[in-house]
């Protein structure tokens, strides 16, 4: 009979400690409003094309990413944005643990270049 209560109460801990563990990551966002998913969750990018520029920008809704991406050659800022971000803009999640939706959407397109924006959407309000 002790054995079986202290598995339940083992059990029922480690439940617990996921779902906190679990919640930590969007809730945070609440907390934090400065925080700005990296560099690396901006969607694959094709062959030669890179990142040239970084910054944050921040308003009444939180931070975001700023990037600066270069077209590799002969392809036009239009058409890097186009393969990168086809419909304009995407909020897929982080990851199966990380639940943290980061949205990334084109902001400006430039004759070679094109400027696009990362930020986390909180989903927890």
């Amino acid at each position: 009979m002790l054995r079986t209560r202290s598995i339940v109460r083992g059990v029922l801990a480690l439940a617990a400690i996921a779902v906190v563990a679990l919640a930590l990551p969007p809730l945070s966002l609440a907390v934090d409003e400065i925080a700005t998913p990296p560099a690396s969750s901006l969607p694959a990018l094709p062959e030669g094309a890179r990142v040239t520029g970084e910054d944050m920008g921040c308003g009444s809704g939180g931070c975001w990413l700023e990037l600066t991406v270069d077209a590799p050659p002969g392809m036009s800022g239009k058409e890097l944005a186009a393969e990168v971000l086809p419909d304009g803009r995407a909020c897929p999640f982080q990851s199966t643990f990380d639940l943290r939706r980061v949205c990334s959407w084109v902001m400006e397109t430039e004759a070679e270049s094109v400027q696009v924006n990362l930020q986390y959407e909180r989903w927890v309000d």
